[in-house]
Formats: structure tokens, sequence, C-alpha cells
């Protein structure tokens, strides 16, 4: 997939229509041609970009692997430019690029600030459990030193009368 993706997005960049149609599958070829050098000319402002997130288009039973998305992000400071980029795989093919879009803001792109969001919540969601972890152990640890009866009882000498009865068979 990187083996698209970045070539595709350094392309653009460059201005290169002959190495990014290429990349683009036939039936999004007509509408990738006429946003081109408009997304090209905002690629070239743009610093370098990186990928941040990779999503894989879910499916019954989990992800599927051949039609996934890759949001290609840079930040100069002022300005969020983001590319979006969709390839499907076909069969035991190379993956092709269905639809793809830049775009510029000045607020990071809607999934990227979600997916930083989430990162700070699941930290003080692990760190709760372990807090509570923790203060389960120390409670079971104080309940077990301070409860020995339940381990073992102390040894008090019996005080019931017991009745015994004895069978002869004779």
């Amino acid at each position: 997939m990187a083996a698209t993706t970045d070539p595709f997005i350094r392309a653009v960049k460059r201005g290169d229509y002959k190495n990014t149609e290429k990349m683009i599958a036939p039936s999004f070829a007509d509408d990738s041609r006429v946003q081109f050098e408009q997304m090209s000319a905002l690629l070239k402002k743009a610093p370098p970009m990186v990928p941040a997130l990779y999503v894989p288009k879910q499916k019954t039973f989990g992800p599927d692997r051949d039609d996934v998305s890759v949001t290609y992000v840079a930040h100069d400071g002022k300005y969020w430019f983001s590319a979006e980029i969709r390839l499907y795989r076909p069969k035991d093919g190379k993956f092709e690029i269905e639809y793809w879009d830049v775009k510029k803001a000045q607020k990071p792109p809607p999934l990227l600030a979600h997916a930083q969001q989430m990162r700070t919540f699941t930290k003080w969601l692990m760190g709760g459990i372990a807090a509570c972890a923790l203060l389960g152990l120390a409670l079971l640890i104080w309940i077990v030193k301070r409860r020995t009866h339940i381990i073992a009882p102390d040894p008090v000498q019996e005080t019931r009368r017991v009745a015994a009865t004895v069978r002869h068979l004779d």
C-alpha cells in the first residue's frame, strides 16, 4: 500500500500527472484529472506529508485489508494540510487509488482530532484501571493479613458437648 501512496503523493506534489495516472483506478481517472491541478498546487505549498491514519474498511467479520483509506497530514504552524487516499486491491492485484482529496484547513482533520482525543481517553482509562487493580490488590492483602481466621482458624479448645454412640455388632 505504501508502495502506491508514497509515490503518488510525491508525483502529485511535483505536478507529474502521467505517473499518478498509472496508480489511479480507471473508473476515477476522469474525476482525478479535473481536480489534479488544484490539488497539486495545495501540496506544493504543504510541508512534507506523513501518513497519519490507516483505516481499513470494516466488514462483518473484521477489517478488509483490500479496501483501505490512508490519510497523510502535515502542519506548517498555521494550517493543516491533509490528503485522503482511498485504495482498493482487486483479487491478486496491486492497489489502485479509487478516490483522493487534498484539503487545507486551520483545524486538524476531524478523524485525526478524534484519534488524539481517543489516545488521551485511553491513557486516562488505563491509568484508572491500573489504580483500581492496585487498590483491589491492597484490599485483598489487608483482608488476608487482618483476617487470618479465614485461612487458618485460631486454635480454641472445644467446649461443646459431643454425644457419641457406639454400636456393637454381636
